[in-house]
């Protein structure tokens, strides 16, 4: 299991030395483009990691290994025919635009969760320990409580929600981890949607939880 960085900023510096899974490096990549402040932030961590691998002695390197890395990222947007085609998407709310980082990937159809709640599934690499979805929840909904087998990350692309004490809006990120229990309001007047990734599954506290796990698993 990944430990998940402890604030936004951990998180960034994660991203900035390439050791985060691929659904929460892809979290972080629609949080870039989302927030001014973070990319600022990614900025002076990259240029601290550009600084330390000044210092490092060079290794030789196949002067053909960019070419293939390249060629196998291609294929593997591409079907058989080597026609490239663009990724498929649900349909999102009116007016609303996906991130650069996200329209780059395949995302499932919507499915139903609970009232009020649906989902929808994001490719990522075969080898990713990790999941990532897009969550969208109608205002004035709140998810019952629960808690997490593992890490679990949030970023608001649309609208807002509280959990406890805490508000989060377009852009802003929150986190947990496998200790935290939590349930969250949708407090804006439009449907909250956010991508989420996370490792495991969602761990319902109460009966009401419980039952709807049966149905539907998050």
């Amino acid at each position: 299991m990944t430990t998940l960085p402890t604030s936004p900023d951990d998180l960034l510096f994660r991203h900035a030395a390439g050791a985060l899974d691929p659904g929460f490096s892809l979290l972080v990549e629609t949080h870039l483009e989302m927030s001014p402040a973070a990319r600022d932030i990614h900025a002076q961590f990259e240029a601290l990691g550009g600084m330390l691998l000044d210092e490092l002695e060079p290794a030789q390197v196949d002067p053909s290994a960019l070419n293939r890395a390249l060629r196998e990222i291609d294929a593997g947007d591409a079907p058989r025919g080597g026609e490239r085609v663009a990724p498929s998407h649900p349909a999102m709310p009116e007016g609303f635009v996906l991130p650069e980082s996200l329209a780059r990937r395949a995302i499932g159809p919507w499915r139903w969760i609970g009232p009020g709640v649906r989902s929808a599934s994001i490719r990522l690499p075969p080898a990713s320990t990790s999941r990532a979805f897009l969550l969208e929840i109608a205002p004035g909904v709140r998810v019952p409580r629960h808690g997490h087998e593992g890490d679990e990350t949030t970023c608001v692309l649309r609208g807002s929600f509280r959990d406890g004490e805490a508000r989060y809006v377009e852009g802003e990120v929150a986190q947990a981890d496998a200790g935290v229990e939590h349930d969250i309001l949708v407090d804006s007047d439009m449907p909250c949607l956010c991508l989420i990734a996370m490792e495991g599954r969602t761990r319902p506290s109460g009966w009401f939880g419980r039952l709807y796990q049966k149905f539907r698993d998050i």
